[in-house]
Parts: C-alpha cells; sequence; structure tokens
C-alpha cells in the first residue's frame, strides 16, 4: 500500500514526535527535523508507510545514539500484554468457539501502541480488547481462516508489535507443532524482535526474523532465510497494520491479515471500513486451494 494523502498528517506528527526526542535544543531538533523532511521527500513517491518509518527511525536513533529508544515502552508494552493473558485465556476456553474468541482477542490486542500514540489510555485498551468478541467481523472469512490453519502443514505467524504479541500466543499455542513465528530484524518503534521473544513466553517455536528494521514486512529488504520461510509455508498470518500496508500489494501467497483499521486512509483503502474496525482479510487464497 503506497503512500498517500492522507497520510501526511500521521507521518508529520510522528516526525514532530521524534525529533522532540532526538532532540536537546530547538535548533538542533529543526535540523533533525529537516533532515527527516528531506528523506521523506526523496522517498515518498516509492515506498509505503513502513519504509519510510525505517528511515525516520534511523536517523532518530543514530542523533540520540540509542539504537533502541523505545526499549522501556517495550518492556511496558509487554508487561501490559502478559498482565492481560490469563483472563483471556480463560474467557477464550469458556467461549462458544474458543477458535474465534482467540483470534478475536489476539486481533483487539493490536490496540497496544503504548508510546507510539501520544494518547494511549491502558485501561480504555484493557476494556476494549475484553470487549473485542462482541464487535462486527467477517465470521466468513474468520471460518475459511481456520479451515486453512487446521489444513496447512506449516504457517508462517507474522507479530507485530510488543505487549500485542503477547496475547497472540492464544493463538499460537493452539498450533504450535505447524508455526513458526515472524519478527522484525531490528529495533524499530515498538515493534517485537528476538531481543524480547523470552520476556513474551514466546520462546517455544522457531522464529525467523526479516533482517530489516522496516516496521512490516517490505520483500524487497527482507533476507534470504526470511524469503525462504514466507515463499514456502502454506500459509501466513500477519498480524497488524503495519503488514498489512507493507504486504499486501506484494504477496502472492495464501495469506490472512489480522488488525484493526486504525487511520482513515486505511478504511478508505478497504472500501470505507471503520476506524478501529476489526480486519480478517485472506488474500491469494483462490490460486491455493484446499485439497
Amino acid at each position: 500500500m503506497k503512500f498517500r494523502f492522507d497520510c501526511f498528517d500521521c507521518v508529520f506528527r510522528q516526525l514532530r514526535l521524534l525529533a522532540a526526542d532526538a532532540g536537546k535544543s530547538d535548533p538542533e531538533r529543526i535540523r533533525i527535523m529537516r533532515e527527516m523532511l528531506l528523506a521523506f521527500c526523496e522517498r515518498l513517491d516509492r515506498a509505503t508507510p513502513p519504509q519510510l518509518a525505517e528511515k525516520f527511525f534511523g536517523i532518530a536513533a543514530r542523533e540520540t545514539g540509542i539504537a533502541d529508544p523505545f526499549a522501556e515502552v517495550k518492556a511496558k508494552s509487554t508487561e501490559i500484554g502478559l498482565a492481560m493473558l490469563p483472563e483471556l485465556r480463560r474467557l477464550a476456553s469458556a467461549a462458544p468457539d474458543p477458535f474465534a474468541a482467540s483470534v478475536l482477542y489476539a486481533i483487539g490486542g493490536n490496540i497496544i501502541d503504548y508510546g507510539v500514540n501520544p494518547d494511549f489510555d491502558i485501561r480504555k485498551a484493557e476494556r476494549e480488547i475484553r470487549a473485542v468478541v462482541d464487535l462486527p467481523c467477517d465470521r466468513a472469512a474468520l471460518a475459511e481462516l481456520r479451515r486453512r490453519i487446521d489444513a496447512a502443514r506449516s504457517v508462517l505467524y507474522m507479530l507485530d508489535n510488543c505487549g500485542e504479541a503477547a496475547i497472540d500466543r492464544l493463538v499460537i499455542e493452539r498450533y504450535r507443532e505447524k508455526i513458526t513465528i515472524g519478527v522484525r530484524g531490528r529495533a524499530i518503534m515498538n515493534d517485537i524482535t528476538r531481543a524480547e521473544l523470552a520476556a513474551s513466553g514466546l520462546d517455544f517455536v522457531p522464529v525467523v526474523d526479516t533482517g530489516c528494521g522496516i516496521p512490516g514486512v517490505s520483500l524487497g529488504s527482507c533476507s534470504r532465510e526470511f524469503l525462504d520461510v514466507i515463499n514456502s509455508v502454506d500459509l501466513v498470518i500477519a498480524k497488524g497494520q503495519g503488514n498489512f500496508e507493507s504486504l499486501e500489494a506484494d504477496f502472492r501467497r495464501p495469506v490472512f491479515f489480522l488488525f484493526r483499521a486504525k487511520c482513515k486512509t486505511v478504511c478508505a483503502y478497504l472500501g470505507g471500513a471503520a476506524v478501529n474496525s476489526l480486519q480478517i482479510i485472506g488474500r491469494n487464497l483462490e490460486a491455493f486451494p484446499l485439497p
């Protein structure tokens, strides 16, 4: 999904936050902002929002000398996800359809954006995650996801943010014998890397990383190891809007995108979806019919 005009508001807000954190004085912040804006203009017509984010984050990290400026945010997010996990596991187990409840709670966890969203409210997020099973969603797509994951011999489950990843365990634990999890290759915003897996309780399944620091999956930037995995598994499950924005247009194998549509631009791209709506989107399924 390429950059669109409505993306400007979000990008400029993020640039301002990054420059404010990276600079120690107004002149320094303005200089950093200028450098990020120049990089933005150079790549505007050929990059997805996640690809742009990698460049901005790299500039901010270089200026601060801190390779992972979101380390504390990620730790806090993981605490939030782990704290909710036992309750959500009980609720999913007691639900009429435990599989559907597990998937919906995992999508609900996509709301944990502590640090990236300056207005993040943990109490509100907890309430919204608990209530997610009562929200509208594409039940036919959910049923098809179940058929696909049940029939698959191998699944790549592409993670997104810290905190959210702990709740993804509800789905991953059900299919642990066939799942490999995917993470970012380098620190980028609050996205999960190999470094946060043990703390999230996700060190019990095989893992592969993208080999790059894009907050999504940009196939042209990923390592050969990652490409070998994503192009050989029977099914890819990609969590989060960043994975959708970066992967949806270019990937040609069976994939399900699970996320909340968090911005007006993505909602418009999806044909007028509501902001914060639950998205269960299958792609390329007809080309690979089930036996």
